[in-house]
Order: C-alpha cells, then sequence, then structure tokens
C-alpha cells in the first residue's frame, strides 16, 4: 500500500457511492449504472482495494432484531503525554467500537457495545482506569438511537 494520497477521480467516486450503499452490489450491476465495462469496474475496485481506499467489505446488522446491546459513550481526560499509549490501550479493549480523539479539552471519547448494563462497571473499573493516564469524566447511555451512518 503506498503511503502517497491515491488519485480517485469521478469514476471511482460513483463506484464507491454504489458500494457504499449496498457493498454486495455485482460488478455488472455497477458498469451498468455507470455506463462502464465490468472489467473496468472491477480493475479500478482492485486498485482502490490495492491503494487502502476501500478497507474492506463488510455488513451492517440491526442489534434490534439480534441482542440489542447496551451502548455507553465514555468521556475521557488524557494525560497528554501519554495519549498515543491510552489510545494504544484502548484499541485493545474489544467492548470499544469507536475511539475519537477530540480538540481543545474534550480529551478523548470512545463508545462502547456491552451485552448488558452490568458489563459496563466491570469494564470501567477493571479495564479501561487501569490504563496509565485516564481520567473519566463522563459516562452516558445511549437510550436511542435516531440516526446513524449506516
Amino acid at each position: 500500500m503506498s503511503t502517497e494520497k491515491p488519485h480517485i477521480d469521478l469514476l471511482d467516486r460513483n463506484i464507491i457511492e454504489l458500494l457504499k450503499k449496498d457493498a454486495r452490489t455485482s460488478y455488472r450491476s455497477i458498469a451498468e449504472q455507470i455506463g462502464k465495462t465490468e472489467a473496468t469496474v472491477r480493475r479500478r475496485v482492485n486498485r482502490l482495494l490495492v491503494d487502502g481506499v476501500i478497507k474492506k467489505f463488510t455488513i451492517v446488522l440491526d442489534d434490534q432484531k439480534l441482542d440489542n446491546p447496551t451502548r455507553a459513550t465514555i468521556k475521557i481526560q488524557p494525560d497528554l503525554n501519554q495519549i498515543k499509549k491510552i489510545t494504544q490501550e484502548l484499541k485493545k479493549i474489544p467492548e470499544i467500537t469507536d475511539i475519537w480523539r477530540l480538540s481543545g479539552d474534550c480529551g478523548i471519547f470512545v463508545r462502547c457495545e456491552l451485552p448488558s448494563l452490568e458489563y459496563l462497571d466491570p469494564l470501567i473499573e477493571d479495564e479501561i482506569s487501569k490504563i496509565p493516564g485516564i481520567n473519566i469524566k463522563e459516562t452516558c447511555f445511549v437510550t436511542k438511537e435516531v440516526k446513524t451512518k449506516y
């Protein structure tokens, strides 16, 4: 994978948009929609994969139809001298699904998904709080997902 930013043209962007809507869309269908050949689409997608523009193809589940996990957000005030180590340690915790470093005094914001509410205290006490340089400022539960990227 190259370190320089790959060139993405309008054709690439059209392919990406169609795959974002449904990653199972066939190359033939994409080709028909954008007016190119299937071989062109296949070549473009392969290049986007090699260049790291497309990281992976995945699925989005409806959690309410499965196990409806408890979601929580945690605002962390990190010791700025240890922020790289802190984020590396947070990445190792499987229950943490998202980590954002924020500007200013906002610190780090993480999103967690847990099987139930009972799992939150052990997660905070036994894992997150044990990371040196962390001060947990706030924990909030997601009560309703109104809009999501997916």
